[in-house]
């Protein structure tokens, strides 16, 4: 028989290159965004059960599909929790190679959750540049704010270019 003859066989799962977060490194990112909870609260959080964070202990590895889908039920960034220092591609939508075009367009939302939010995280962009309350100044901010998430550019970068320009503009206060 030659060495050929395990050419068909099944192949187990091949190891990634990725360097993955271990346990310590998961709960003290956990802490970071929820606060100084205890584990068993951090995972309550996520919907994990005891028995499942017992598991990952006793064998020392993480069952990343359920800590995924934990933190997309607690509306945490993985992007934030998995690669915190790195700059990530958002592709646009014309950047996707589609067999049919989709048109993604933004809409303002009249979601006053989502209204309230956005208007919270402007407001120290607003602060940082000195600049007035104003209904003009804030809807301006809270439209790109919520355009961001629909059209997937940084928020912290277009933020700061409209906070910077609005500072520049000599008229920042309503008109009367």
């Amino acid at each position: 028989m030659s060495n050929d003859a395990k050419i068909n066989t099944t192949q187990g799962p091949q190891k990634s290159n990725v360097e993955m977060l271990n346990m310590d490194e998961v709960i003290a990112r956990l802490k970071l965004y929820f606060g100084n909870e205890s584990t068993a609260s951090l995972m309550r959080r996520l919907g994990i059960p005891k028995s499942t964070y017992g598991n990952w202990k006793k064998r020392k590895t993480i069952s990343y599909d359920y800590l995924v889908q934990g933190l997309l039920q607690a509306g945490v960034s993985l992007d934030w929790f998995f690669a915190p220092r790195q700059q990530l591609n958002y592709p646009r939508p014309s950047e996707l190679h589609l067999n049919e075009p989709i048109v993604l367009h933004y809409q303002p939302s009249s979601d006053t959750e989502e209204v309230l939010k956005a208007t919270a995280e402007i407001k120290p962009f607003l602060q940082r540049y000195n600049l007035p309350e104003t209904t003009r100044n804030q809807q301006l901010l809270v439209d790109t704010y919520l355009a961001s998430r629909a059209d997937h550019i940084g928020i912290d970068f277009a933020l700061n270019q409209i906070a910077l320009a609005l500072s520049w503009s000599p008229e920042t206060t309503e008109p009367e």
